[in-house]
């Protein structure tokens, strides 16, 4: 990988376009950290921080054969920004559609829908996970089960940070895609 560090934005992504690995790694390795720093300034929460700017590097490696760029590093930071705006009005309609269904709900009856909620959502949550890889699901039961850091894992795993933070990110957009019909019902059942 040491060649890669010589090279331009433009000869790595001419080198990602042909599935190039290890050029990708160099970009990723380049630009995580200017792209962190612009999402955090956005969403100020660290988690969604390195969601939104996992999820830009995901979509730019699965796209990577259609892509036109010119300009690497103004295309990766304009993603990072929009996928931050898509982000925010994301909860901002959560927050709404909560607010509307609250109206609604009587008190009395809150309590039992909100155990059925959380109940079926646990079940379609563990269903989810069981289709993931071992390690990934491993990962994500370390991260957000037990609520250990990502360097923990690392230590605990015997991997990089960046391979722990590659199984996050693949595991929340894994679920994220087969809990989607849920998301109403997630967001009901954790607030409150």
């Amino acid at each position: 990988m040491g060649t890669y560090s010589r090279h331009d934005e433009e000869f790595l992504f001419a080198s990602i376009r042909k599935g190039d690995k290890q050029a990708f790694a160099e970009l990723f390795d380049r630009f995580w950290s200017k792209a962190f720093f612009i999402a955090y300034r956005k969403l100020n929460d660290q988690e969604a921080t390195q969601e939104v700017v996992q999820e830009v590097f995901i979509t730019l490696w699965n796209k990577r054969e259609s892509l036109s760029i010119q300009n690497f590093s103004s295309y990766l930071y304009a993603c990072v920004k929009n996928k931050c705006l898509n982000y925010i009005e994301s909860r901002l309609i959560e927050k709404k559609h909560w607010d509307y269904y609250k109206q609604f709900i009587p008190k009395s009856d809150f309590e039992t829908e909100k155990m059925v909620s959380y109940d079926t959502l646990l079940e379609a949550i563990n269903t989810s996970m069981e289709s993931l890889p071992k390690k990934t699901r491993r990962v994500f039961q370390l991260n957000r089960l037990e609520g250990r850091s990502i360097s923990e894992i690392a230590n605990v795993l015997n991997l990089s940070e960046k391979t722990i933070e590659y199984h996050l990110a693949r595991s929340l957009k894994h679920l994220k895609m087969h809990l989607k019909d849920f998301t109403l019902l997630l967001v009901l059942t954790l607030q409150v």
